[in-house]
């Protein structure tokens, strides 16, 4: 009887060898910010206890750890520190709100318009030039020694990312969708919101992110040369009595602040564009 040959199997190919990711991207966040921390406290501590910097420069982190926890204590059962970080969070509110409809509008005259790029753009870009320190006298003599000056300090210190973030985001479309929108006859107005704006969006918020700090860092400024309330008074005075580790506890409870308001943009941004993966990092918008 005859037998049927049987076709040789074909070899099998070895299995693809898995792509690994590097060993800081197997590693989670909160990790990596424990060590990195862990790391800046022990050279922290290294550095005063080798007699580089003195005690009296430089606290120790025990020293700061111990005024964070006064302060902290003092923010959360409603003390002195709560009441001028709710001065400095509302200043600071104001002021970015003010910074965002002020660089949005001009950001679109200067993308928009010829007057916009030709007499609007030079203009802005000499005011943010100024030193802002120089005109928180000017703000105050005009504002008084309410929240309003340190509002319009925060307000002039961040609307400027916002702003050029807008133009470039509304003069950076795609000339393929231009001319397609072009031949299908749509207006100016539809052309800029539904392809303009659309595109800008992402770059909007972007410069609404680092506004978001320099709103902080306007108010503080603010608060610390013109006096008043606020947690930049509470450095001020921290800093004339050589208190250092009261200073430095206020520094991180403004880097929470700030990092607050961040926050609260970036989760917008996630809610406004929707359709798009958004990043925490301006650069990654």
């Amino acid at each position: 009887m005859a037998q049927t040959a049987t076709a040789p199997a074909a070899p099998t190919s070895p299995p693809a060898a898995r792509t690994r990711k590097p060993l800081m991207e197997r590693i989670p966040t909160p990790v990596l910010l424990t060590i990195a921390l862990a790391v800046l406290v022990a050279v922290w501590q290294g550095v005063i206890a080798a007699g580089l910097v003195n005690e009296y420069v430089l606290p120790t982190p025990w020293d700061t750890a111990v005024a964070l926890w006064d302060v902290t204590v003092d923010l959360f059962t409603g003390g002195p520190v709560f009441d001028a970080f709710l001065v400095s969070a509302q200043e600071t509110l104001y002021g970015l709100l003010i910074a965002a409809v002020a660089g949005v509008v001009l950001g679109v005259a200067i993308a928009e318009t010829v007057i916009g790029r030709r007499v609007l753009q030079p203009l802005m870009v000499a005011l943010y030039a100024a030193p802002k320190v120089a005109l928180a006298p000017l703000f105050v003599a005009w504002f008084g020694f309410g929240m309003a000056p340190k509002i319009v300090m925060a307000a002039v210190i961040a609307f400027f990312p916002v702003m050029v973030d807008t133009a470039a985001g509304l003069a950076g479309i795609d000339e393929d969708e231009d001319k397609l929108f072009r031949s299908m006859r749509a207006s100016r107005w539809q052309r800029f919101f539904k392809l303009k704006l659309m595109n800008a969006l992402p770059f909007i918020f972007a410069g609404l992110k680092s506004a978001a700090v320099l709103a902080v860092i306007g108010a503080i400024v603010a608060e610390f040369l013109g006096g008043g309330e606020g947690l930049g008074v509470m450095v001020k005075t921290a800093s004339v009595g050589f208190a250092l580790d009261r200073v430095f506890a206020f520094v991180i409870l403004l880097s929470v602040l700030a990092f607050l308001v961040y926050l609260a943009v970036d989760v917008i941004e996630r809610r406004v564009i929707f359709w798009r993966q958004t990043g925490f990092l301006p650069t990654e918008s």
